[in-house]
């Protein structure tokens, strides 16, 4: 029964450092064309979609809660949200070397590495993921996007698969 209880006593407390990090993010990323709307649907891709290993949990979610940080644009987000995104990070607590990581994500979060990180791969693909949303393909839609790419480009085989469905939905 302890041991029980300390998961659950863990669990809590990660949720509740989440949910202080994304109030403290907030701010930040309502300053973006979508919103922190977005980050919520890439968290929620993230989990119902993908197997994060329990030792990655962490870093997967404050990646994708700190992924748009700096801006509406790539550049901003590359330049400005790693000290942002550190700056919050070290609010809560977190080690240096785990925002060094955080950080270096959110400099790449738009690029298709050839070696990326696990952690990577799942935001990436949860990114690309939440454009075709119900609530997102509209905006991304009407930019022209080329789809085809953004697919092809996903990590995962289910990632891509689970796009080609959501784009024929969207497409009817």
């Amino acid at each position: 029964m302890k041991k029980e209880f300390l998961v659950v006593s863990r669990r809590s407390r990660d949720w509740m450092r989440h949910k202080k990090l994304m109030g403290l993010a907030r701010p930040y990323l309502e300053k973006n064309d979508l919103g922190a709307d977005h980050t919520e649907r890439v968290l929620n891709i993230a989990k119902k979609h993908h197997r994060i290993p329990k030792e990655l949990q962490e870093q997967v979610v404050c990646s994708i809660i700190l992924h748009d940080i700096g801006g509406s644009t790539i550049e901003e987000q590359y330049n400005r949200g790693p000290e942002i995104a550190a700056n919050l990070l070290g609010q809560l607590g977190y080690s240096d070397g785990f925002a060094r990581k955080i950080c270096e994500t959110i400099r790449t979060h738009h690029e298709r590495l050839a070696k990326p990180s696990k952690a990577f791969r799942i935001l990436y693909d949860a990114d690309q993921l939440a454009k075709l949303s119900a609530e997102e393909f509209p905006y991304h839609n009407s930019r022209k996007t080329d789809w085809n790419s953004i697919i092809d480009l996903m990590y995962y085989q289910h990632s891509k698969a689970l796009a080609r469905k959501m784009l024929n939905q969207r497409k009817i």
